[in-house]
Formats: C-alpha cells, sequence, structure tokens
C-alpha cells in the first residue's frame, strides 16, 4: 500500500487540477521568428544555418519534440505515447550578403534569429536598415501535441509557457508573443 501512494506523489505535485476545458490534444499557437539553425539557402548558406532544407527540417522537429516532452516531464507526467506534431516550415532565407546590403528578398538576423525580410535594396544591415523598406520576419504556426492523458487547458498553458522558454533559450526562436 505505501509503494501505491509514494507512486502517486509526482502527479500529486505536478501541475494541480487545473481550470478550463480538458483535451488530450491541444494545438499551440505561436508567431516567432526562427533561429538561423531553423533556416537554410539553396543558393549560399550563411554561419549558423542548415546545410539543407531537411536538415532545417530535422533541426525544427527535434528541438521542438525535446522542448515538448521536456516541459511534460517537467510536471510529474510520463511521456510515454506523447506524440508531437508541428506545422513550422524550415524557411529559405538568403541573408544578406558581407556588405551588409539588405537586397530584395533576403534577410537579417539579430541575436541568432531571422528578424528582417528586406523589401529593396537599402542601407547597410544593423540599425542603418531602411525601416521604411523592411518588415519584420514573423511566421505563424501551430504544434499540435497528443497525449494519453487528458489535462485541464491551464494545465496545457503552463506547459507552453515551459515550451516557449525552451524553445528560446536552446534553440534561439524569437516569439513575439507567448505561445497560446
Amino acid at each position: 500500500m505505501m509503494f501505491y501512494a509514494l507512486a502517486l506523489v509526482p502527479l500529486a505535485l505536478a501541475c494541480g487540477p487545473g481550470t478550463g476545458p480538458i483535451t488530450d490534444k491541444p494545438t499551440l499557437k505561436f508567431t516567432y521568428s526562427p533561429p538561423l539553425a531553423w533556416t537554410y539557402s539553396p543558393v549560399k548558406t550563411g554561419g549558423g544555418q542548415s546545410l539543407s532544407q531537411t536538415a532545417a527540417e530535422n533541426r525544427i522537429n527535434s528541438d521542438i519534440e525535446f522542448a515538448v516532452l521536456k516541459a511534460v516531464e517537467s510536471y510529474g507526467y510520463s511521456t510515454s505515447g506523447v506524440m508531437v506534431r508541428n506545422a513550422v516550415d524550415a524557411s529559405n532565407c538568403q541573408l544578406v550578403d558581407t556588405a551588409g546590403t539588405c537586397a530584395a528578398t533576403r534577410f537579417d538576423t539579430a541575436d541568432g534569429a531571422v528578424t528582417v525580410k528586406c523589401g529593396a535594396a537599402v542601407a547597410v544591415r544593423g540599425a542603418k536598415i531602411d525601416a521604411k523598406n523592411t518588415k519584420i520576419n514573423m511566421i505563424n504556426s501551430t504544434i499540435t501535441v497528443t497525449s494519453p492523458i487528458a489535462l485541464a487547458q491551464s494545465n496545457w498553458e503552463n506547459v507552453a509557457t515551459k515550451v516557449w522558454a525552451s524553445l528560446t533559450a536552446n534553440a534561439g526562436v524569437k516569439f513575439y508573443g507567448l505561445i497560446e
């Protein structure tokens, strides 16, 4: 009997009862700029970029799956049977050239994330890029988790917060807001 009681301790210390609808298949929505490793360029690969679309997709899948499984596990839940699917695509991003000219259809980086999409040939990279001819490289996407254990919405929100923190710190993703 004591063994049975001890087996329940991790679950009792987990997320708590939670609030909101209960589901075993939440979809996490977010807006982000990809880290260099989630991008590639068939023309010329820049430092930190993946060498191919396949390599970038593999990196995306492993980064996201690791973040989700670690977040679920951190609340004391088993990750056995948890499946992670994402709609994140590898981004084809030719980076600005060494001179820093932000030519049309090229991208610039900040803190390891591909955050700026150039519009027309403008000034050099960094603070000197003409903001009128650029836009923030923001991408909307989702992660769907299928779990053998149904959790309350608030529990999945806690997991999403940890996924956000992990992808920010470990993968270099730049998020625009929290994961919903």
